[in-house]
This record gives C-alpha cells, structure tokens and sequence, in this order.
C-alpha cells in the first residue's frame, strides 16, 4: 500500500514536466476541437457552446501552464495546487468531450466516426503530455473515451454498437498500460538522475578536497622555502670553509661526503620547489633574445666536472645558433636532462648538442647509459616515477626530473621526445626553439678577465646570526675585509660590496639595506641579493644596478662568480663615481671566466 501511495502522490517536479509539455500541447488540442467541430457541420448553440468551452478551458489551462514554468523552484506548494487545478481543468475537458460524443451521436455514423478519430487522437496525445501525472492523464482518457463508448451505443443499440463500443474501451485500457509504462520510465529516470547527482557531488566533493590538500602542500613548500633554504645554505658555506682548513685525509673524506650529500639535498629540495612554484602558476616565461650556444657551453662547463669524476665524459657540439625564449627556463630543462644522464649513465659518454627540425632547433642530451624499458618511457614523466624503482632501483632522488622538464616545456611551448633502447642508452630531445637573427643590444662576449677577490671590502647584511656569520668566514676565507650587521647599518660602512639578504626581518629589505648603505658611501656600490623568497621577482630590484640575485641554498662556487662578477663591472665603471680600493689585476694568480649558474641566469 505503501509503495501504491508513493507511485500516485506527485511532486512538483512532475508538475513543472506537465506543463512544459502541456504549454505547447493544449495548442494542438484547440486546433484539433475547431476541425472536428467544422468537421461535424452542427452550428446549432449547443455545437457552439461546446466549441466555446473547450477553447476557454484550453486557453486557461495553457496560461496556468506557462505560469507554473515561470515560478518552478519558488515555491513548492503553489505547483502542487497548481497540479490539482490543471486535473480539475483537465475533467472538465473530458466531459466536453463526453458531451460532444454525445451529440455528434444524434446526427450520422460518419460524423461519429470523424469525432471517434479526433478524440482517439486527443486520448493518445494525452498519454505523451499528461504522463508524469497519472491522474490528469487517466481521466482525460477514460471519461472522454467512456462518452465515445456510449455514444456508439446510443446510436446503434444493437450488436455492431456494443462491439464499438467494446473496442474502444479497449483502446482506452491499452492508452492507461502505455501511460503507466512511461510514467515508470520518467520516475526511473529521475531517480537515477538525482543517484548521479549524488554521486557527482560526492565526486565533486572528494576531488576538491584533494584539490585543496595539494594546494596546501604546495603553499606550504612555497612558503616555507625562505626558512627550508637557509640552514641548507648555512650548510654549504660551512664545509667549503672545513676544506679549506688543515684536516687529515679521514677528516677530508667526511667533508666530501657532507658536500655531495649537501648537493643531493639542494637538488631535491630545488626539485620540490620547482614542482611547487609550476603547480602554484608563479612560473611565468619571459622570452629574451640570448646565444644558444653560450648557454650550451656554460651549461657544459659546470656539468663537466660532476660527469667526469663518475669516470665519464661530457661533448659537446658547438652551435652559434641565437634563439627567444627564457633562457632561465630552458637552463632549468638542460640542466635536469644533464643531472638524469649523470645519474643514471655514471661512467658512460654524455652528448649535449643541436639538431635541425625543418625551420626549428631542438637541444638534445643523448648518453650511453643502460637506457629505459619500452614500457616504462612514458611513465618516466610521471612525478616520483623512476626508472627500476619498484625493482630495487639505487639511482637518488625523487623521480621529478623528467616531469619538470615536461612541464617547463609546456611553459615555453616545446616539445619533449625520449627515445630509449636498453643496453644502448636514452636520448631526449626538447624541440621547437625558433632561430633569430635579431641581437640584444651589447650582446658581444666580454673576454676572461683575471680577477681576484683579495683585499675587497664587502659589507654582510643578514638577520640569521648563523648565515652571517658563515658568510663572513667564508668571505675572510678568500681574503676580503668583511664588516656585518643584522640589518640597516647605521653608519658608512666604508664597503666596496654589499651582500644582504632580501628579508632582513622587522618590515625590513634588502632594497632598503642598499639605498642606505650607497646613500652613506656617496656612490653605487656593487650588490649581491642572496634571497630564500621563492621565485623572487627580479624586478623588485630595478633601478638598483650594478647588482646581482642569488637564490638560497646557494653554493659558495656561485656565491664567488657573482662577487667576481660584479667586481669585474665595477672596475670598469665610470669614472665619475667614487673611487674605491679595487684588487690590483696584474698581481692576479689566474683568470675566471664568468660562468656561474645562478638563480638570475639559471
């Protein structure tokens, strides 16, 4: 009884289906009263009033209709109402019908025939709008096919009467299986349809919740980096100042070890923070004009020295090939292809060069390593993924080089292609730099110049006690005077070089540190920015020339190419600028050429 009940109560959804079919339906039917009415040839005022009542009770129950579509969702209990009086309207069509059966029986057996048709259609166009309330729809069948039955019957009380009337009582029970069955179908449908919802909000829910924990774990790499950096960096000044203290060979070996497990760490932890700044967008290509081949060589010239003390070697094919894109970037895919075919080609012959795709050029790193499985090259660029990790693979790291390549190239809008044959090596091209001819302004190479960092005065900015003060030694260590301060000196310093940080605490920055300290020296000393904010924007320090950036955790061979470099522009500078101490170049012990990797050109 339960379920008997629940089939029959209708809700307002089934309402609002009603007259949106019904809206355009009751049309149709006024259409269909006016043939049979011309039809029958009965202008008497009975045939009239019929004619006239069925067009009124169309037209209104086709206004109800377009008002309930109107307020469907504003209120449930008024489209309840509204679905009781459209099946009190629809009763008072059905005894029109019933009368008009009636008296299309007083005239012919033709005439009752055409009515027959017209009203056997109406039924059946019933059954396809009126479904979703079964009510409306059954009396609209059964009391205006039950006048049609009688009618036949009054206007032949025999037997061919009674067998008309039969099959049209038929008929109708035929109409209410077929109703019922589409009702059914329409609940059915609605059911599963409110069961998807469900599914698709608890979908929808769970997908931003693991949208939201990614989110944190990134947000929390990306800002958490100033502070992940700095022991990281604190580490990496320190053992460059073990080394150059007296230490037996035992001594030394742990130095070694401390180094290269330092180099693993910052590798991962700048892997991390890649992952982090691309998924966060604060990556953001800035396309520039710039040598390729410079670019190659200086990626060959740090790369070297790692691949041949695995008991390699690194080629290279020269290019003198100029091309735009951001050089940062694209140093950033090299350099990850040329760690992985380190790493997992130790001892084998490594090539970096250029190819020719049609009107482009593509870099490729090609090494003779032990080379990737068919089945797990396109895995390679999953994150975390690595190759023979699940068979007891003991290559280091996280499994995020090759997927940073794939990302940075998106960024630049290349494409990247692995080609790989166990036993024969792995080769990976990243493809579609556009060749130029156009040239930067002052884009000629600056030769070596010989250099040393003795007797520079550099004053250290850094609100870290710990960084500070490992800056100083280090810098001591390479014969400069170096003065310090936590924050903004508040006196001339008297320095030829500032080194700060960016955040020096207190609602402080680097900025401030060097207009003040420049402001006390009455010239523009040179600065080195070596800053743990992620991605930092470099053009916080316009206007702030000659200086240079350094991200943390940032390597004392880098931390020395950028002094020097900066050195070496001042020694150039113009002459209208105060003069300073500088080191003496003809008493230099040997030449530097300026190649260093850092986060400004990296």
């Amino acid at each position: 009884m339960l379920l008997q009940a629940e089939r029959w109560r209708v809700e307002p959804w089934q309402v609002v289906y009603l007259c949106e079919i019904g809206s355009r339906a009751w049309f149709i039917h006024i259409a269909v009263v006016i043939l049979a009415f011309l039809a029958q040839g009965d202008t008497g005022t009975l045939a009239q009033l019929w004619l006239a009542g069925m067009v009124v009770l169309s037209l209104v129950i086709c206004g109800m209709c377009q008002y309930a579509i109107r307020r469907k969702g504003a209120d449930d209990r008024w489209l309840i109402r509204a679905g009781w009086a459209h099946t009190f309207l629809t009763t008072l069509v059905a005894l029109f019908w019933f009368l008009g059966a009636v008296l299309a029986a007083r005239s012919s057996f033709e005439n009752l025939l055409l009515y027959s048709f017209a009203l056997g259609g109406t039924a059946l166009g019933a059954v396809s709008s009126q479904h979703s309330v079964l009510r409306s729809c059954f009396i609209s069948i059964w009391i205006g096919l039950l006048g049609l039955a009688v009618a036949h019957i009054l206007l032949d009380p025999g037997a061919a009467g009674a067998i008309n009337a039969g099959m049209i009582v038929l008929y109708a029970g035929a109409l209410s299986i077929l109703a019922v069955r589409m009702n059914r179908f329409l609940l059915s449908n609605r059911g599963l349809a409110r069961s998807l919802d469900v599914q698709l909000a608890e979908l929808s829910r769970e997908h931003q919740r693991a949208e939201e924990a990614n989110q944190a774990k990134t947000r929390f790499l990306a800002n958490a980096s100033h502070d992940l950096r700095q022991p990281v960096h604190a580490i990496g000044m320190l053992t460059t100042i073990l080394r150059q203290s007296s230490l037996n060979d035992e001594a030394q070996e742990l130095v070694d070890r401390i180094d290269a497990s330092l180099d693993s760490l910052s590798g991962l932890f700048q892997s991390l923070l890649d992952v982090s700044a691309v998924d966060l967008g604060r990556v953001v290509p800035r396309s520039e004009v710039f040598n390729l081949g410079a670019l190659l060589k200086q990626l060959a010239t740090q790369n070297a020295p790692m691949i041949e003390n695995q008991g390699g070697s690194l080629r290279l094919v020269p290019t003198k090939h100029w091309v735009e894109t951001d050089p940062r970037i694209l140093s950033n895919i090299l350099q990850n292809l040329l760690s992985n075919a380190a790493k997992y080609a130790p001892g084998r012959a490594v090539l970096l060069g250029v190819r020719r795709r049609g009107d482009a050029l593509a870099v490729v790193v090609a090494d003779r390593g032990a080379g990737i499985p068919k089945a797990e090259q396109q895995l390679v660029f999953q994150e975390f993924y690595r190759v023979g990790g699940k068979t007891g693979g003991t290559a280091q790291g996280l499994g995020l080089g090759l997927p940073l390549v794939a990302r940075f190239a998106a960024l630049l809008g290349l494409r990247h292609r692995l080609e790989s044959k166990p036993g024969k090596g792995t080769l990976v091209e990243v493809a579609g730099l556009r060749p130029t001819h156009a040239r930067p302004r002052g884009a000629a190479a600056r030769p070596a110049v010989a250099h040393r960092l003795s007797g520079l005065h550099v004053h250290v900015t850094d609100d870290d006690a710990d960084i500070r003060q490992a800056m100083v030694e280090l810098l001591e260590s390479w014969g400069c005077t170096v003065s310090a301060s936590s924050g903004i000196p508040d006196a001339a310093t008297g320095a030829d070089m500032i080194v700060t940080d960016y955040d020096l605490g207190d609602a402080h920055t680097g900025t401030e540190c060097i207009a003040a300290i420049r402001s006390q020296e009455g010239f523009a000393v040179p600065a080195l920015v070596v800053t743990g904010v992620a991605n930092f924007d470099q053009q916080r320090l316009e206007g702030l020339e000659p200086v240079r950036l350094l991200a943390k955790p940032a390597r004392p061979a880098q931390l020395r190419a950028a002094l020097m470099s900066l050195a070496l522009e001042q020694t150039g500078a113009e002459s209208g600028q105060k003069p300073r101490s500088r080191p003496n170049a003809a008493a230099a012990e040997r030449d530097v050429t300026l190649s260093a990797r850092n986060s400004a050109d990296a």
